[in-house]
């Protein structure tokens, strides 16, 4: 099936292939984490500088697939903050990196099952 040469949607659907909406920020108890058994979730919290930065993760050894999620800014009634959420992971090792990049600057963790597990971002 092909779109409209000159725009580039999808017939019928008025949406471009591959394109992602950016919500705004979130507030409290808006995000939805699957955990428990073998399943963790991860936070990775990052400099304001990154608001809107994809961050990719894969579990440690393997290839870059393009698994990510978004930057955005988490207003909570105590502060505002600026993370990435991995709502339901295998539980074991992972990298994550900034999408599209090829760079040394890379985070290592390890996600536990049944918990939440917090990461900061390199300062930029």
């Amino acid at each position: 099936m092909t779109g409209d040469p000159g725009t580039g949607t999808l017939p019928g659907t008025g949406t471009v292939p591959g394109t992602e909406s950016v919500p705004g920020p979130s507030t409290e108890g808006s995000v939805l984490l699957d955990i428990g058994g073998d399943r963790g979730a991860l936070v990775v919290f990052t400099p304001a500088a990154l608001d809107g930065a994809e961050i990719e993760i894969r579990p440690m050894g393997r290839d870059w697939d393009g698994t990510h999620t978004a930057v955005r800014r988490r207003e909570l009634p105590a502060a505002e903050y600026f993370a990435g959420v991995f709502g339901s992971l295998l539980a074991g090792p992972y990298q994550l990196r900034l999408r599209g990049e090829v760079s040394d600057i890379f985070i290592e963790l390890n996600v536990t099952g049944g918990e939440i597990t917090e990461a900061r971002w390199p300062a930029t």
